[in-house]
């Protein structure tokens, strides 16, 4: 499978301390990514910079302020955020991504490592299979492909590009069980590699925008075994 060349991207490098940690700022130089490096400060927003293809957070700092950063970007950007940590907690790891992150590695990380990552979060959140004018109306449920909006009893739902790539995808089969092969192959264009788990990650985030309650999901099913089906009367 031939696989586009991702060099030249717009890195959007964040870190707590004054400057992000060089040898990864090197690292990503030498990958042929342009950077644009920046400090989290409390008092100040985070606006993604124009053409920002990726944001990388470089992490020193307690769970607390981590988290606090994660949720602060998404509140003004939605495309792939990769966390870089020194820390080996694994709750922190899983609460990273389920606040946000999409992807987690800990430091150190080699250069062909952190590379192959970026390159598969960024092949990830490519948008190729959308309707440019199409609009799914399931019940309280609207899925607007123009604006890339959906809406859920009247309440805009903020939905990063995957999130929304995912959600499109199975409206486009509501009422139909979507397997997860399937999934795999709307989102990554590959098929399902049997321990890959960022389809449940994806879910599980969708259904927590959309208040779907996860141990009694009313609007976004697990079929144990089969795969997913969004209900095709989502009231």
């Amino acid at each position: 499978m031939d696989y586009p060349d991702f060099h030249g991207k717009s890195i959007w490098v964040l870190a707590h301390q004054d400057q992000p940690d060089p040898s990864v700022l090197e690292d990503l130089m030498m990958g042929g990514y342009q950077l644009q490096p920046a400090a989290i400060r409390k008092s100040s927003p985070l606006h993604p910079p124009q053409g920002t293809d990726l944001a990388l957070l470089d992490l020193a700092v307690s769970t607390q302020d981590a988290m606090t950063s994660i949720m602060r970007l998404r509140e003004d950007y939605q495309g792939p955020l990769a966390v870089l940590d020194e820390h080996s907690n694994e709750r922190r790891h899983i609460l990273a991504l389920e606040i946000g992150a999409d992807d987690y590695l800990q430091k150190p990380v080699s250069s062909t490592m952190l590379s192959a990552r970026i390159e598969a979060l960024l092949r990830r959140y490519q948008f190729t299979d959308v309707e440019p004018h199409a609009v799914i109306n399931l019940g309280d449920l609207a899925i607007d492909a123009t604006r890339r909006e959906v809406t859920h009893a009247g309440r805009i739902i903020p939905l990063t590009t995957v999130e929304f790539k995912l959600l499109w995808h199975l409206a486009r089969n509501a009422g139909s069980i979507v397997s997860r092969n399937d999934i795999h192959m709307a989102l990554y264009n590959r098929e399902y590699n049997g321990i890959d788990r960022s389809v449940d990650m994806y879910i599980s985030r969708v259904r927590k925008k959309l208040n779907d309650n996860p141990a009694n999901p009313k609007l976004l099913k697990t079929i144990r075994g089969d795969g997913y089906l969004l209900v095709s009367c989502a009231a």
